[in-house]
């Protein structure tokens, strides 16, 4: 009798080990430590992976780019999915105020949108981007994807801070329909270019579009004048804020050619949006408006159907210092904070973003082109897209925007003093004795 109790005991010992054992097995499975029930291993080395959330912070709001940044994120966290990508999209403007505050807090985002130039470099000075440059350079295929010239850009002291998502350059983009109406040539000089909008203004056509009351228009003006006017070394110089003076005549002699324009654009332009008059434009209210590459989708949207226009580069002035064959404009792209507490995704993301493969996607869905080489060639249907990137492949080089080329206090002085000489209020000669004493300001804050 006690024998059979005591095999009893043992069998009721066994039986215990094995349900413990039994929930144990399906323990480790739950938490992914386990086998993967479909054999394939994939399962246990995602529950391994530390779930992670990036956040990133953009400018492109409207549709169809906002729509298209959720599609490739959307994307990218289906083939990553320990990376959650928190987004948020803020309008041009206020992106601008919010990214100088949002940098300074807990709040930052891993991932942001910045331009290239000053507007960058403030930042990097303020320990605020993480450096791209060993991770960049230490990686062929990635380097060699990329277009050298829309690179450099986000360098700063040799170091590398960023990539461009689009580039842009600006032109004017002129009515067919008016140009041949009329028997107007495209202008390839000034003198051609002011004869071709006195041409409009004798026949009651509002020669050029413009709306200035965000200010930003009238940088793009002003610092194309300034690259044409003024020598390629002694710009650079001054647009430097440690070394900044403006005291060539050529800024003046540059200022003068803007007034010259000043009787060809639409009435009150200080109080136009920009988008009205490009809208305008489009609608036939103007033969001409001053407009970025990557305004081609925002233009045919707001035009009729049976709309032609064609585009020209700002004209050149011979009698000017600097080289004729640059344009105006800058590659725009994303940056990574400095504090980012994932820095090895964030790379991760960073390089599939701003790559060839959301490169192609972008120029066929939204009709723009990143920094990435091949996204389009001559056998592309899309024509319009097809100049713009010609235009940017032959110009000889690219003068930035002023607005995020040169010290934030001078950007503020350039928006309001411009915005004065359109109204006549001050002169050339007032507009530049304001700015060197800017530029006397910011010296010192850097000596």
């Amino acid at each position: 009798m006690k024998k059979s109790k005591r095999i009893m005991s043992w069998v009721l010992v066994l039986c215990m080990v094995f349900v413990l054992s039994l929930v144990a097995c399906g323990q480790k499975s739950e938490n992914g430590s386990g086998e993967n029930q479909a054999g394939d291993g994939k399962g246990s080395e995602q529950g391994k992976a530390e779930q992670i959330t990036l956040k990133f912070l953009h400018r492109f709001p409207e549709e169809p780019f906002k729509g298209f940044l959720d599609d490739m994120v959307a994307a990218y966290e289906k083939d990553h999915p320990n990376v959650k990508i928190d987004i948020q999209a803020v309008a041009n403007d206020p992106y601008k105020e919010k990214i100088k505050v949002v940098l300074g807090t807990d709040n930052a985002p891993d991932i942001f949108f910045s331009w290239s130039g000053e507007f960058l470099y403030r930042f990097v000075r303020e320990n605020k981007i993480y450096d791209l440059t060993e991770a960049y350079n230490s990686d062929a295929s990635w380097k060699d994807a990329m277009m050298e010239a829309q690179v450099y850009p986000f360098t700063y002291k040799d170091k590398l801070y960023g990539l461009p998502f689009r580039t842009v350059a600006k032109a004017f983009y002129y009515n067919k329909k008016m140009f041949k109406e009329y028997n107007v040539e495209v202008p390839k000089t000034w003198d051609e270019f002011i004869e071709v909008c006195e041409t409009f203004k004798q026949k009651d056509i509002t020669p050029i579009a413009y709306g200035n009351i965000a200010k930003w228009p009238s940088a793009h003006y002003i610092g194309m004048l300034f690259q044409k006017m003024v020598d390629h070394d002694v710009r650079l110089k001054d647009y430097n804020p440690e070394s900044g003076e403006f005291t060539d005549q050529g800024y003046v002699e540059a200022l003068k050619r803007y007034q010259q324009l000043i009787p060809y654009f639409n009435d009150n332009p200080n109080a136009m949006p920009h988008d009205m008059i490009r809208q305008n434009f489009a609608n036939g209210k103007a033969a001409m408006a001053y407009l970025e590459t990557i305004e081609i989708p925002y233009l045919e949207n707001d035009a009729p159907q049976d709309f032609e226009y064609g585009m020209f580069s700002f004209p050149a002035i011979p009698e000017g210092k600097g080289n004729q064959l640059f344009v105006t404009g800058a590659p725009e792209g994303f940056v990574i904070s400095a504090n980012t507490k994932h820095p090895e995704e964030a790379v991760a993301f960073f390089r599939y973003i701003t790559g060839p493969e959301v490169g192609k996607q972008q120029a066929k869905a939204i009709r723009w082109l990143n920094g990435c080489k091949g996204n389009i060639d001559e056998s592309s249907p899309d024509k319009k897209l097809l100049d713009a990137y010609n235009m940017l492949v032959n110009a000889e080089g690219l003068a930035y925007w002023l607005d995020t080329d040169v010290h934030a206090k001078l950007v503020s002085d350039f928006g309001t003093l411009t915005q004065s000489l359109t109204s006549h209020e001050i002169t050339p000669e007032e507009y530049m004795e304001k700015i060197r004493k800017t530029a006397q300001e910011v010296k010192k804050e850097f000596n």
